[in-house]
């Protein structure tokens, strides 16, 4: 009975922090894939059947909403390559005429139509079409820092759910303890050892645990519901994570993810679209300060009240724009000061990344050596020390006060412990965000 009654509070994490005693540490990271994953389509996944990591992640690369939102900017790309690939900067313009003539010996009647179009020179449809492709690539660059972001906030989340599903088991066990406490209560209770003031502090335990229990299994809903909505999943049946929380593992070490980063981080690289996108604009904004030529053809009809009767003309045009007080000087101050911030932005995240990188690798480094030792020495030591309190209380060595005390420090380190394993994998979603490679899985890792 007292062998049996201390397993109901047996670890949550005694399996896995064993396992993460001996956890070995990753190889270097040589660079990340960025190509996303193949979409699951949804009819492959059913709402009742657990979810992977991977099926998730995969679900949200078709799905997720940020993703959709941010997506729906190639819209703008397309648009702006299409206003700058036509042959001819505008449509033609046509012009006419008609009025009459007066002269000596009558009147006549003059009437002239001409028609002009406007055209490129010195290369400024190049420049507006470059413009357009840097655009795109600004676009395409700001889609993949998403799509990075809410990898993360998935691989984050969808372990959040897996440490509230073990929060939600050790409320059970804790409940499953307090039942069987009261049990045991109860039959002293009954054979007069024992005051029937403890059997009503024994029930209000259990009536605590229920509470616990209804708390725990909330805080597992929400954190499933979460994970839907980054997802793109149905809230109505938010997805239920399948498997059990990696074991802790050190992360590459510093210098490697400098270079990672700098290799495959998203906001870099939109940082860098960012400035040649401006560079171009720059370009395109002092092409428009040359003079812009029409050209064109115009016929002319003159009614000459004359006996030399009417005359026909047919003149060739040409017409340029003459840059003396709009020389564009707004456009290309503008454009200048695009570029200006660009680069400013992509200093700046240069200056701060290292900084980052180190917070992020020392507090997933403190982190996973926090659960090792949870796991390793103090998780152990304090169940062996319930177990000793249950069997002294079942023997009437102490009093039910003094179980409940002991089983309350064991519950605040089980509780602790839950603590820094979501502490560990929050900032392992910290890092992988700030260094632009899976840190989950060893497919980015290259060996030696």
């Amino acid at each position: 009975m007292v062998r049996s009654s201390s397993s109901l509070l047996s670890l949550v994490f005694v399996g896995l922090v064993a396992r993460a005693a001996g956890a070995q540490p990753p190889e270097p990271v040589g660079g990340r894939t960025s190509a996303p994953r193949a979409a699951i389509p949804s009819s492959n996944l059913t709402l009742e059947k657990p979810v992977s990591l991977e099926e998730l992640l995969a679900f949200a690369e078709a799905n997720a909403p940020r993703l959709a939102i941010i997506r729906s900017t190639r819209g703008l790309a397309d648009a702006a390559h299409v206003a700058a690939s036509p042959l001819l900067p505008a449509n033609p313009e046509i012009t006419a005429g008609v009025g009459p003539r007066y002269g000596i010996t009558g009147t006549g009647v003059d009437a002239d139509v001409s028609l002009s179009q406007r055209l490129y020179v010195a290369g400024e449809r190049g420049r507006r079409r470059a413009a357009a492709k840097r655009f795109g690539e600004l676009t395409e660059a700001e889609i993949e820092q998403v799509r990075w972001a809410v990898h993360c906030d998935v691989h984050a989340a969808f372990h959040r759910a897996l440490v509230m599903r073990e929060r939600a088991r050790l409320a059970e066990r804790v409940l499953a303890f307090q039942e069987d406490l009261l049990r045991v209560v109860q039959g002293q209770v009954n054979a007069g050892n024992v005051s029937p003031l403890m059997l009503r502090l024994a029930q209000a335990e259990v009536a605590q645990a229920k509470q616990a229990l209804v708390g725990a299994r909330q805080a597992l809903l929400v954190s499933r519901i979460q994970l839907a909505q980054l997802a793109g999943w149905p809230v109505t049946h938010p997805p239920d994570p399948r498997g059990a929380l990696d074991s802790p593992k050190d992360p590459p070490p510093f210098e490697t993810l400098v270079a990672a980063a700098q290799a495959n981080l998203p906001v870099l690289r939109t940082r860098e679209a960012a400035i040649r996108e401006a560079d171009a604009r720059v370009a395109v904004a002092r092409r428009e300060v040359f003079p812009q030529p029409s050209l064109g053809v115009q016929y002319r009809h003159e009614g000459n009240p004359t006996a030399e009767g009417p005359y026909d003309i047919v003149l060739g045009t040409l017409a340029f724009t003459i840059p003396s007080f709009q020389t564009n000087q707004g456009e290309r101050a503008l454009a200048r000061a695009r570029v200006g911030v660009a680069r400013a932005e992509q200093a700046a995240t240069l200056a701060l990344l290292d900084g980052q990188i180190a917070q992020a690798h020392s507090e997933v480094t403190a982190a996973a050596q926090r659960v090792r030792s949870y796991g390793s020495e103090i998780l152990p030591r304090f169940e062996e020390n319930l177990g000793l309190l249950r069997r002294s209380f079942e023997l009437g060595e102490i009093d039910m006060l003094s179980l409940l005390i002991g089983r309350e420090r064991f519950l605040k380190i089980q509780s602790d412990a839950l603590d820094t394993y979501l502490d560990y994998f929050v900032a392992l979603a910290n890092l992988e965000r700030t260094v632009g490679i899976d840190l989950w899985t060893d497919r980015h890792v290259e060996g030696g």
